[in-house]
């Protein structure tokens, strides 16, 4: 046996037994074109560590030379969601304090990729929003990396690029609130973001929601019956780090949260995989459940931690009614070297199989195919 055969064994055996028609389910609810469609994608960690930084720093200046090649899967979708990792707050140090604009630099102390405390120079958040991004979630275990003030400071940033982010809150905002509601063409979803955990930093300001609250079922059943929000999507960092399959509080809370009204939870956090299910309420609504998109951007080795996932889910309403699902599609990603590239039909199997013990084969989007032709027939 190979290495790495022995990779693939050691992190998709476990999921081989679930490498069957359970991962290509299909949904109830059919695409009817003169109805309301909106298409939405997400991603992943978004994780600069220290050789993808330098490498921007030394090349184009813009992190978007790591994902470029992505973009167009990403503009496939009427509206795109990411996980950030870290903040993004400019001149902040790894004590909190503030520097200034000191320049586009990589100095592990101001901008860092490394010793599991992050901060990126904010040019990231335009380059995600040329790239076709239009909103982040902030709450992860690296979101007090740099304090209080690097929350603030991240937020105000990606408003001004015009950003849209979930999950954190400014420190002189506190009745703002976690969630944002989006119009997006004739349909008002709210996006809710949510952690896990904050890597044991105090957030003595409360700027972070987190997921297993009893506060975060409130929010999700309160935006649940709002007659102004059609669906509500709940984006949750969890789970364990490198574990291919959920652990009991994912499994548990994911149902919880549709159960309260959620159409949708898409999840981030193990750095691989973790595979997608469909879920049906008692009362027959169908929700979708993503564990785990796995990396988007980062730099770590084998085939799991450079595999990641643009998640596709198709939403149609009919008349006054709330939103349902309609659809869903993912394409792999890989990262190779230093940038990342979507992964088609002609690439490694190894790839290949790894993504589908996961999220099948039947809704498996080319990279070049149509997401509306995928999705809606």
């Amino acid at each position: 046996m190979t290495y790495r055969q022995l990779l693939f064994f050691i992190f998709c055996a476990p999921l081989l037994a679930f490498a069957d028609d359970s991962r290509d389910f299909s949904f109830s609810t059919p695409c009817n074109r003169d109805n309301d469609i909106v298409t939405l994608s997400f991603v992943g960690d978004i994780l600069i560590h220290k050789p993808l930084y330098q490498g921007v720093v030394s090349g184009s200046k813009h992190f978007s030379q790591i994902w470029k090649k992505t973009n167009s899967l990403i503009q496939k979708a009427d509206f795109s969601v990411a996980n950030l990792e870290g903040p993004s707050a400019m001149g902040v140090d790894i004590h909190g304090k503030d520097h200034g604009d000191i320049g586009f630099v990589y100095d592990d102390f101001v901008y860092s990729g490394t010793n599991m405390v992050f901060n990126y120079h904010p040019r990231i958040l335009a380059d995600l929003k040329d790239s076709g991004y239009d909103m982040l979630t902030l709450a992860n275990n690296h979101a007090l990396d740099r304090g209080s003030l690097g929350i603030d400071k991240t937020i105000t940033s990606a408003r001004e690029v015009g950003l849209e982010t979930i999950g954190t809150k400014r420190s002189d905002e506190q009745n703002a609130n976690f969630y944002d509601i989006v119009k997006i063409k004739n349909m008002r979803i709210a996006f809710l973001g949510c952690t896990e955990m904050i890597n044991g930093n105090p957030d003595r300001k409360g700027q972070i929601l987190l997921c297993y609250k009893s506060e975060t079922l409130d929010i999700i059943k309160d935006l649940s019956r709002r007659s102004d929000v059609d669906a509500v999507i709940v984006y949750p960092h969890w789970g364990i780090e490198y574990q291919p399959l959920p652990d009991t509080n994912q499994t548990a809370y994911a149902k919880r949260f549709i159960d309260a009204g959620a159409v949708a939870v898409i999840g981030s956090h193990p750095h691989v995989l973790e595979p997608w299910e469909k879920y049906t309420t008692k009362d027959g609504r169908e929700g979708l459940i993503v564990y785990a998109l796995g990396n988007f951007v980062a730099f770590q080795k084998d085939i799991p931690r450079k595999t990641g996932t643009v998640a596709y889910l198709g939403l149609t309403r009919a008349g006054n009614q709330k939103a349902r699902i309609f659809g869903v599609a993912y394409t792999p990603t890989f990262r190779s070297e230093m940038e990342l590239s979507p992964v088609g039909q002609n690439s490694s199997k190894d790839i290949l199989n790894y993504a589908a013990s996961n999220f099948g084969t039947k809704n498996r989007l080319e990279p070049e195919q149509s997401l509306l032709g995928k999705i809606c027939h």
